[in-house]
């Protein structure tokens, strides 16, 4: 199949555009094919190339700037260039691009917006046997919960301007709607239209761009041809999408279900009070692991000791299978009413407990959890900070202590540890296999809330700690990014007349 890009980018002398094709789409990885583009004027940028594509192939892309071998600047890469091949007849493709810079309505294009706001939904265009075949594709990032976008212009193909013979669009990436025409029965080349925002569950006639019409030239086209033409984002005339919510820590949101502290359990029980009362976001405080003494210090949710692990305490007992052992299911159910009924959160008692329950789950469960793909998956995921994690805490564990420099070897994160911690049935993976199991439950927990709150169309929004514990993880495996003779903090306002020393390593910004 032969295929012609064509963008417009004003260069200077010197730079070169190039078009690159990520292959993931065809191959099932992410490598790219690079092909470098030819300009006469070093404005209009084009390039030819034959590949062998199957119709209903759906192909990604992004153009870059370049100096000789040196890329100086790439296209967004949040919302790549896509081209779909849903012409059985086409035998050649010409694609009418734009640049894409980072727009400034880019968070419309977050997850948390078109997944939990809008709840867009992508769909491939259907397989057309046009001989001739033109499709207009355009960005409309201000579409709500509910509408679709139409096409409507002077062509009979297009409506003659009439709303119920709108063209409907098909949405094919994020924020990207296109729509294929048949080209042939066009009644000319020159096309004049608009898009406009269409809405089933709501009683009004469709709102039209607020702009001039938009026009085409189609080139001479030939039996086999296809044109797809990106086309500047449509211009509506809506404000921006506003949304309230309720930030509230997750260890307050205690229930009666609860071991004593809010955990995953009750945030998804959180994630329903705030579906029903309408809001759309719900927030938390850091949820990381901050435990370095066991004692009540550590419930500062700012000082972490990974920026990656979870807190154990977070984690819903209810969730897991029950104890086998009936006096050991008893006595943990009689700790955890106790709990429940104290005015506040016991921290200690609280971790303690919940430790010791883990660990009995792990001896109970472990084997089969450890085993299973779902594990080995989330291990091949986090085993870049999961295993340095496991070995810290182990330590800490052993020494009594998160000091490591008062550790008798093991002071800092040796990588050659690494094999040995990864590899099942070695002694060294035995000793933290515990660590590696207890965080697997906690991301899973965690991930099933937020595909909950999705479904709720609730955004879950996190909040990450400034700094990291000096005696942490992330400082025992990684200390040259930290200047540990120095420490963070805020200086007096209203809030503290003397400041604030947090006790932060700050970071070592020349070492990043």
């Amino acid at each position: 199949m032969n295929l012609q890009f064509s963008i417009e980018y004003k260069t200077y002398y010197g730079q070169e555009l190039v078009l690159n094709i990520v292959n993931g789409k065809e191959s099932g990885d992410n490598s790219v094919c690079q092909y470098r583009m030819h300009t006469r004027d070093g404005f209009l940028w084009t390039v030819e190339i034959n590949r062998d594509i199957k119709p209903g192939t759906v192909v990604d892309y992004f153009y870059s700037v370049h100096v000789g071998d040196h890329e100086e600047r790439r296209g967004w890469s949040v919302a790549p260039h896509r081209v779909m091949f849903n012409s059985s007849q086409a035998l050649n493709y010409r694609i009418f691009d734009h640049w894409r810079e980072i727009p400034d309505n880019a968070f419309l294009y977050s997850s948390a917006v078109t997944d939990c706001v809008v709840g867009a939904k992508i769909e491939n265009l259907k397989l057309e046997k046009f001989s001739k075949f033109v499709c207009l594709k355009v960005r409309a990032p201000q579409l709500g919960v509910g509408d679709k976008l139409c096409l409507i212009g002077a062509d009979p193909l297009m409506g003659s301007w009439k709303e119920k013979k709108a063209v409907k669009m098909t949405q094919v990436a994020i924020n990207e709607w296109a729509a294929c025409l048949d080209a042939s029965r066009l009644a000319s080349n020159n096309l004049e239209f608009k898009f406009a925002i269409v809405n089933a569950n709501k009683e009004y006639s469709p709102m039209w761009e607020n702009c001039n019409n938009r026009t085409i030239e189609l080139p001479a086209m030939e039996e086999g041809d296809a044109l797809i033409y990106e086309l500047n984002e449509a211009n509506f005339t809506l404000p921006p999408t506003r949304v309230a919510g309720t930030l509230v820590p997750l260890f307050s949101l205690r229930s009666d279900s609860s071991f004593g502290v809010g955990d995953f359990g009750d945030l998804k029980k959180m994630v329903d009070w705030v579906s029903l009362t309408q809001q759309k976001v719900l927030q938390i405080l850091p949820i990381n692991d901050t435990t370095t003494t066991h004692t009540w210090t550590d419930s500062y949710p700012y000082s972490c000791i990974s920026i990656f692990a979870l807190h154990p305490q977070y984690a819903d007992l209810n969730a897991l299978p029950a104890l086998k052992d009936k006096a050991q299911r008893e006595r943990f159910e009689k700790e955890r009413r106790q709990l429940n009924a104290l005015p506040q959160m016991d921290y200690e008692r609280v971790n303690e407990l919940k430790r010791e329950y883990l660990k009995l789950i792990y001896e109970q469960e472990g084997k089969a959890a450890i085993d299973s793909k779902e594990f080995k998956q989330f291990f091949a995921d986090n085993e870049s900070w999961l295993v340095p994690y496991a070995q810290y805490s182990m330590l800490r564990e052993k020494y009594g202590t998160a000091d490591f420099s008062q550790w008798d070897d093991h002071k800092q994160w040796d990588e050659a540890d690494r094999k040995a911690l990864s590899t099942k049935n070695n002694k060294a993976y035995k000793e933290v296999e515990l660590y590696y199991y207890v965080q697997f439950i906690l991301s899973t927990q965690l991930k099933a809330v937020h595909e909950y709150a999705t479904t709720k169309r609730v955004i879950l929004k996190g909040d990450i700690p400034i700094g990291v514990n000096r005696n942490g993880c992330d400082v025992w495996t990684e200390p040259r990014y930290f200047n540990l003779n120095g420490q963070a903090g805020a200086p007096p306002d209203s809030f503290s007349v003397n400041g604030q020393n947090w006790g932060f390593p700050t970071y070592n910004w020349d070492a990043w």
